[in-house]
C-alpha cells in the first residue's frame, strides 16, 4: 500500500509539473502574440509616418503672402461677367451714329 501511496504522490507531483509547463507555454505563447501585435502596430505606425513626411516634403513652402492671404478672411467677393457680344453691339451702333453725327454737322454747317 506504501508503494501505491507514493505511486500516486508521483503522479500528482508529475501532474502538477504538467500542468505548470502547460501554463508557462500559455504565458510564452500569449507574450509572443502580444509582442507580434506590438510590433505590427509599431510598423502600421512608422508607416504612417514615412507616408506624413513623404506627403510633407512634396508640398512647396508657402511664401509669406500666401500665408497672410489663407489667413484673411473674406468679407466680400465680386464677380465681373463681360459679355463681348453685347459690347461689340454697342461699340458698333456708337460708330455709326457718330458717323451719322458727323456727316449731318458737315451739311448743317455748309
Amino acid at each position: 500500500m506504501l508503494e501505491y501511496v507514493h505511486i500516486l504522490r508521483i503522479q500528482t507531483v508529475a501532474e502538477k509539473k504538467a500542468a505548470a509547463d502547460r501554463k508557462a507555454a500559455a504565458d510564452r505563447k500569449a507574450a509572443a502574440e502580444k509582442k507580434a501585435a506590438a510590433d505590427r502596430k509599431a510598423a502600421a505606425a512608422q508607416k504612417k509616418v514615412i507616408s506624413v513626411n513623404q506627403s510633407a516634403i512634396k508640398k512647396p513652402a508657402k511664401s509669406v503672402a500666401e500665408t497672410k492671404r489663407d489667413g484673411r478672411a473674406e468679407l466680400l467677393s465680386v464677380s465681373v461677367s463681360l459679355n463681348t457680344g453685347k459690347i461689340a453691339g454697342l461699340v458698333s451702333v456708337g460708330v455709326i451714329a457718330s458717323a451719322i453725327f458727323v456727316a449731318a454737322l458737315t451739311f448743317i454747317v455748309r
